[in-house]
């Protein structure tokens, strides 16, 4: 299964950055690929939510099920339907100097019959792009808090 993995150091504390990362809505606007982004469900320890997002063209729609830990700041997250045959992950918040070092690891499997074999390797520079990009989001969130 593909795997992307993408960090970030961003100079606030790890219990800010985390809380900034709860709120997923909040973060859309630095995701350029997706079109909605919608909670549907919210609790301290967990958060369902609806995506679509576009890739080369086409629309890519999932639902996603975030378990957070706010004892030790990680979360651990699924799709249990969508587009995806496969979707899954961690972030983790680390302390390190005086800020925070957020690592995002990305597990993934999406089989659509437009992405055949020669596009899997776009959709893989693309999941690693967006991960990126959700990282320095919240970084750039964290830094006009």
């Amino acid at each position: 299964m593909p795997q992307v993995r993408a960090e970030v150091f961003v100079p606030k504390p790890p219990e800010e950055v985390y809380r900034l990362a709860k709120d997923l809505e909040g973060l859309k606007p630095y995701l350029k690929d997706v079109e909605t982004l919608k909670v549907v469900e919210s609790s301290p320890e967990r958060t369902r939510s609806e995506w679509v997002a576009v890739a080369m063209g086409k629309r890519v729609r999932w639902v996603e099920v975030e378990e957070w830990n706010d004892a030790e700041l990680k979360n651990r997250f699924f799709s249990p339907e969508g587009d995806f045959d496969k979707y899954q992950g961690t972030w983790a918040f680390l302390p390190e100097g005086d800020g925070t070092r957020v690592v995002l690891e990305i597990d993934y499997e999406l089989n659509l019959p437009l992405f055949g074999g020669i596009l899997k390797k776009l959709v893989h520079k693309l999941m690693q792009e967006n991960a990126e990009m959700f990282l320095r989001g919240l970084k750039e969130r964290a830094l006009a808090a």
